[in-house]
């Protein structure tokens, strides 16, 4: 053992272990970077709608016209920024991003049947998906990584056990 105690052995150990759980897993962090970017495309696509009262907005079942548009895109939105805020209360923010992630792949493979054969189905202003094919790759593509998103805070908000969590980065063992 080079001169070196089992005890010192394992505290050296124990705290690179500690060290390594310091960081997010690479999952983790992607799940985040991938909300981030979402939560900043919908608040940007909220102020769209705000700004113009005949905003159209079509995502797949929701079919609107004007700022009622704004339940789709700003409430969601904002459960995300709440998320991203609590990130530091691991349970409460896990949670809130769970449920953003969830809602939006839900969201996502609910239009599947809407888009099977449509012959149009996403529509944003002028920009409209019109091949029916094009249509379903692109609600797996979005909904592939709010799953992906969905499982990983799923696991950060149940990985933690029953009043674990919830103390904050500064008050972590």
């Amino acid at each position: 053992m080079h001169g070196w105690s089992s005890r010192s052995n394992r505290a050296y150990h124990a705290s690179t272990m500690c060290a390594v759980r310091l960081k997010p897993p690479l999952g983790t962090l992607l799940a985040l970077f991938w909300i981030v970017v979402t939560i900043f495309f919908f608040l940007g696509l909220s102020v769209a709608v705000f700004r113009t009262p005949r905003f159209p907005l079509a995502i797949g079942m929701v079919r609107t016209t004007g700022r009622t548009g704004l339940w789709i895109t700003l409430a969601p939105a904002l459960v995300g920024v709440a998320g991203v805020l609590f990130w530091s209360r691991r349970k409460l923010g896990a949670a809130l991003l769970l449920a953003y992630s969830s809602f939006w792949s839900l969201w996502m493979l609910s239009n599947l049947p809407i888009v099977w054969n449509a012959k149009q189905s996403f529509c944003i202003r002028s920009f409209c998906i019109v091949t029916p094919r094009v249509a379903r790759l692109a609600v797996m593509a979005l909904a592939t990584p709010f799953i992906l998103a969905a499982i990983s805070t799923g696991r950060a908000t149940f990985r933690s056990g029953p009043g674990k969590g919830d103390e904050g980065p500064a008050h972590s063992t």
